[in-house]
């Protein structure tokens, strides 16, 4: 499953921010990212409207976290900033009344969001624990090298 750049940059945010004991200004929070500043805007908006974070104006402002960042649970996030969290479009199959696939796949569901339910934005916010790269794990895309016939 992947998630949408809506929740991953919800993510980011809400890390940096259970990192820092100040606001955050969006502008500078976009640039370090390398992100889309009226992206981080909307994610911004999203996280104060579900009530993980408040906005405040002036030159002091920025965002900070609602509630200490033990409180906020990751599933909490997704679910809350993952619109439509559907793994296949059943609805729209033709095999919909004659198909197991659909109950596996809420079972599969169930079991990720049960793993991101034990785990609060304070355990996943600590400092120095290295990064899972499942990309460098991946095979070498094999190279076609041209010979000349022998």
């Amino acid at each position: 499953m992947q998630l949408t750049q809506h929740t991953d940059f919800g993510l980011r945010l809400l890390i940096v921010l259970a990192r820092n004991d100040e606001a955050i200004a969006l502008p500078s929070f976009a640039a370090q990212q390398g992100l889309s500043y009226n992206h981080v805007a909307k994610v911004a908006q999203a996280l104060v409207h579900e009530g993980f974070a408040v906005s405040r104006r002036g030159r002091n402002g920025g965002i900070t976290l609602a509630r200490p960042a033990a409180d906020i649970r990751v599933g909490d996030v997704v679910r809350k900033l993952e619109r439509g969290m559907r793994l296949a479009d059943c609805a729209n199959c033709a095999l919909k009344h004659d198909c197991a696939l659909s109950s596996i796949l809420a079972e599969a569901l169930a079991a990720f969001m049960a793993v991101l339910d034990r785990y609060s934005l304070a355990d996943v916010a600590q400092s120095g624990v290295p990064a899972f790269a499942p990309w460098a794990m991946l095979p070498a895309v094999p190279t076609c090298a041209v010979t000349a016939p022998s």
